[in-house]
């Protein structure tokens, strides 16, 4: 390999929400943290580099996206997810979260419903509820893998009036198949409930999958979802604020850039811009071995995972594993409380992405083997 993805970066005193934010969220330093989505890797030397670079030209005054920028975007997407987008429908966010907030406030109304797909990303809830919308619940179905329930679905999209996509959907890892999505799509459309997509992991699928933006099946799913899409995961620089939305329809496009010129987002971060265009230009090799590199820490993770009767399925994409912890009879109160002082990790509490997250925790497998292997020792452990 070309890469070190083995180094174990020093991340405490960095400003790290993972690393710094510890006693905060658990009640103590003394836990491994295994939870915030972001990796313990160094970015890739080209963006470092970059970014060094431009940190001594000394002026740090408002940016601008230069149409370099946009192609990079551009080429990015076709050649990673084989879709061909137009500069047009590029709008600029700030970041993900941001991004679909904005669309909330240009597609629906205070006491709207929202269809969430829980388990899911805690944001979803957060932002949907911080707006005075109402969360309608469709829940995965688990039969020993995890699935939409598009039979559930058909009677709620009459009362909702948007659908909160995660894909790939985090915590589950799945990655979602042509199928599911040209039938969710269809459903939405047909009920004129616009699609509002999170794809910030769609880089990070396995060998044996591929993410398939849903925007991309058709004209008609084309015509009714806004697609959110960064490099902040992909190249580790979630630091450096900056995302865009990719809306072909041009009065979703118009309604939405209305939105985001009210809330006033401006023009955006210069370290979150630069850092975007060099990781697209110069970030393929990096991250196709990081790819490998997390495939077998997954595949290291759900072995012994299984081997200590925790629940879990193998993810096709993200680096993330939602784990079963039900057979241990606990409430999650004590789950959590044992997660922290008997095992010593600082992962993500279940309850936080649904109802149905309750027996379950969020792990964080985007780190040096070293650390995963600490973790997993920390875990089997406290469990025997």
């Amino acid at each position: 390999m070309r890469y070190n993805f083995d180094e174990v970066p020093n991340r405490r005193n960095t400003c790290s929400e993972k690393w710094d934010g510890l006693r905060e969220t658990f009640g103590t330093d003394d836990v491994l943290p295994m939870w915030v989505a972001d990796m313990d890797f160094k970015s890739p030397h080209e963006v470092v580099e970059a970014l060094v670079e431009r940190s001594r030209h000394g002026i740090f005054g408002y940016p601008l996206r230069s149409e370099s920028y946009y192609e990079a975007i551009m080429e990015w997407v076709r050649v990673r997810h084989g879709w061909e987008i137009k500069r047009e429908w590029i709008v600029d966010v700030p970041s993900v979260m941001p991004g679909l907030a904005a669309a909330l406030l240009a597609f629906t109304s205070p006491g709207d419903g929202v269809v969430l797909q829980p388990p899911v990303y805690p944001p979803f809830f957060e932002v949907t509820e911080s707006l005075d919308r109402r969360v309608i619940h469709n829940f995965l179905k688990f039969d020993g893998s995890w699935h939409m329930d598009l039979e559930g679905l058909k009677g709620l999209l009459s009362s909702a009036k948007a659908f909160l996509l995660c894909s790939p959907h985090n915590p589950v890892g799945r990655v979602w198949s042509e199928e599911e999505l040209s039938a969710l799509s269809s459903m939405c459309a047909k009920a004129g409930v616009p699609v509002l997509s999170d794809e910030i992991h769609c880089d990070f699928v396995y060998r044996g999958y591929k993410h398939i933006p849903i925007a991309s099946i058709n004209h008609e799913a084309a015509m009714n979802t806004v697609t959110f899409m960064s490099a902040s995961k992909t190249f580790n620089i979630a630091g450096f604020k900056n995302a865009y939305a990719i809306v072909p329809n041009p009065a979703m496009r118009e309604k939405l850039s209305k939105v985001l010129q009210g809330l006033h987002f401006g023009s955006g971060d210069l370290f979150g811009i630069l850092g975007l265009e060099i990781a697209y230009r110069h970030g393929r090799d990096w991250l196709d071995e990081l790819l490998l590199y997390l495939e077998e820490n997954r595949d290291l993770a759900v072995s012994a995972l299984r081997a200590t009767g925790v629940g879990v399925v193998s993810p096709q994409g993200t680096y993330l594993l939602w784990l079963d912890f039900g057979k241990l009879g606990m409430s999650q109160e004590e789950l959590m409380k044992f997660l922290i002082n008997r095992a010593k990790l600082g992962l993500n509490d279940g309850l936080a992405f649904g109802p149905n997250g309750a027996g379950f925790a969020r792990m964080n497998i985007g780190c040096p083997r070293r650390t995963l292997e600490e973790g997993l020792h920390r875990l089997t452990k406290a469990l025997s």
